[in-house]
């Protein structure tokens, strides 16, 4: 926390005649430094402001793309060239190589170095190296290193302005993270999840036991979290989703607590010695949760700032890797675990105008042309794209009993796909009447209309059929096109293969059935392969170890969608 004290601010006052020394320089560069770090950590924050990717080179091999982040102490940090590593060559190697995870955490911080070496012709006065030598220079720089350690605080991203995590439980492989809004207005849902990781093979279960207080669930003031893996898809990560109701009461504290001794832990069904706790918080206040955030940001920013004793670590990715002995392999990395992100002035700006648009195609309301020249009202709302519009068919001089009409082809402006468009009459007096005309003995003109849709361009055409002879004038025809934004939205849902088990460890010439899970295809074949003559494996995911002892690669591959595929790595060791 070298150099953290940034207050009182001070600054030289120049004169003539001043007789200047080091102390005076050095406190010219702390002045300008220290009114930049402090913007830097009221405005910005701490994170990656860009780059920094971790990339996976070889197998043991990673490389940290270039980037820039400010730290905690609001300390720039620029890899300015991408840096490759190998893992045993980082430092914090080796102790979290001592360690039974199966992962370890890369992390950046700011380092500086003395350069430029020169002789100081003042000889030993002041800070001086051996001989009288001192460095001329001060490089800025940064040190990456690798860590098994979780953060101390969990809440690292900028949504711990808003939300509230509790780790309850971490131990065996596995993590379970309690997370909730900081504010809750009195009488309104407050939603609680449940964060899940188990990164063993081995299937988890657990459950206990919520007292709350100032919020019901399921209007009670206790309630039970149970979880079984077995009931999931097996990816390692699970969020369970309750629904809370705050009390009718305000300007108090609304909790969560776990009931002591009523957690238990159950891995492959064996139950295991493990303790939970944790106290999760909400405010109940009168105002909305965002009115209550700002109000509270503005209040206590200062001050949660000036008494943060705690250094921020920036951990830039989570790399799993697969341990074979003295030996050790990459198997995937997930990128900012924590997302520290720092959102700039202008990446701020893009996504709020993105935001706007989408709001307005999605809920606002818009205006078009048809290819008639007819206006077109838009609006949207729940998860429905509506457009609506009205075509006039003019009968001239009269139209008779049984004459059919057929407008030109019109553009609803949803894009292309399914549509459902629905028509009605639309009398002089602005009523609309939807479905036959017959019904209502006052109606003045009788029609029956039917609708041809174009899903592949993006329109459709409207045809009225006269009911009975119509002396003159024009009829109109509303219409309303709706599109079911969830319908489309599942059709492009990522498609993924999960294999069970995540890894495999085997002995020689060993055999375990593969089992493939295809996630949103309907076509749920798979072609099996191994790489690398790394053993055998049939058509119906029956794997066979080879006679040499390695880690070899096995690939699902769905035969529907080629371009999906999964993976897992297999140990396989000599047992005897």
């Amino acid at each position: 926390m070298k150099n953290s004290t940034i207050f009182p601010f001070e600054r030289n006052q120049y004169f003539y005649g001043k007789l200047l020394s080091v102390d005076d320089f050095a406190l010219e560069q702390k002045y300008g430094n220290d009114k930049r770090r402090m913007i830097n950590r009221f405005v910005c924050g701490t994170g990656v402001i860009a780059g920094m990717y971790v990339v996976m080179v070889d197998e043991q091999t990673v490389s940290v793309e270039a980037g820039c982040a400010l730290d905690s102490l609001g300390r720039e940090i620029v890899v300015d060239a991408p840096v490759i590593k190998k893992l045993s060559l980082i430092d914090g190697f080796e102790s979290c190589a001592d360690m039974q995870d199966s992962y370890v955490y890369l992390c950046i911080e700011y380092s500086q170095e003395g350069t430029n070496p020169v002789h100081n012709i003042a000889g030993n006065s002041g800070v001086t190296s051996s001989e009288g030598v001192q460095n001329n220079r001060i490089r800025e720089g940064y040190r990456l290193y690798l860590t098994n350690q979780k953060p101390e605080e969990i809440n690292l991203s900028c949504d711990a302005l808003y939300e509230e995590k509790v780790r309850i439980y971490s131990g065996q492989g596995v993590t379970i993270i309690q997370n909730c809004p900081k504010f809750v207005q009195s009488g309104q849902e407050a939603e609680l999840t449940v964060e899940v990781e188990n990164l063993g093979q081995q299937y988890i279960s657990f459950s206990y036991t919520l007292n709350l207080t100032g919020l019901t669930y399921q209007g009670d003031s206790q309630m039970t979290v149970s979880f079984d893996e077995m009931m999931f898809e097996k990816k390692g990560r699970y969020t369970l989703t309750y629904h809370l109701k705050a009390m009718n009461v305000s300007e108090m504290e609304g909790s969560a607590d776990v009931e002591s001794d009523s957690f238990g832990l159950y891995i492959a069904k064996q139950k295991v010695d493990a303790r939970a706790n944790g106290r999760s918080v909400m405010k109940l206040t009168a105002r909305d949760g965002k009115e209550e955030l700002l109000k509270q940001y503005h209040y206590h920013a200062m001050e949660s700032l000036m008494e943060a004793t705690y250094k921020e670590t920036i951990y830039l990715g989570k790399i799993y890797m697969i341990k074979a002995g003295d030996s050790y392999f990459i198997d995937r990395i997930e990128q900012m675990p924590y997302n520290q992100y720092v959102m700039s002035n202008a990446l701020s700006g893009a996504l709020i105008k993105m935001l706007m648009k989408e709001s307005v195609r999605m809920g606002g309301i818009g205006s078009g042309v048809d290819s008639q020249g007819q206006f077109i009202r838009g609006e949207s709302a729940l998860g429905a794209q509506v457009r609506d519009g009205v075509i006039e068919f003019d009968l001239g001089l009269g139209g008779q009993r049984g004459q059919r009409l057929i407008s030109g082809e019109i553009f609803h402006g949803l894009g292309l796909g399914r549509v459902a468009i629905q028509t009605g009459l639309e009398e002089e007096q602005k009523e609309v009447v939807y479905g036959s005309s017959e019904v209502f003995e006052d109606q003045k003109i009788r029609v029956e209309s039917a609708v041809r849709t174009y899903e592949d361009k993006g329109s459709f055409a409207v045809g009225i059929r006269l009911l009975e002879t119509v002396m003159g004038g024009k009829i109109k025809v509303r219409w309303t096109a709706v599109k079911n934004v969830a319908e489309e939205h599942a059709d492009k849902i990522e498609k993924k293969i999960f294999i069970k088990p995540g890894i495999l460890e085997l002995g020689l010439r060993e055999s375990y059935y593969l089992e493939a899970n295809c996630v949103n295809m309907t076509d749920k074949r798979v072609e099996w392969s191994v790489k690398n003559n790394g053993g055998f494996v049939d058509s119906n995911g029956h794997y066979t170890a080879p006679n040499t002892p390695g880690v070899y690669e096995v690939v699902a591959q769905s035969v529907a969608f080629s371009e999906v595929k999964a993976s897992i790595f297999v140990v396989v060791r000599n047992k005897s």
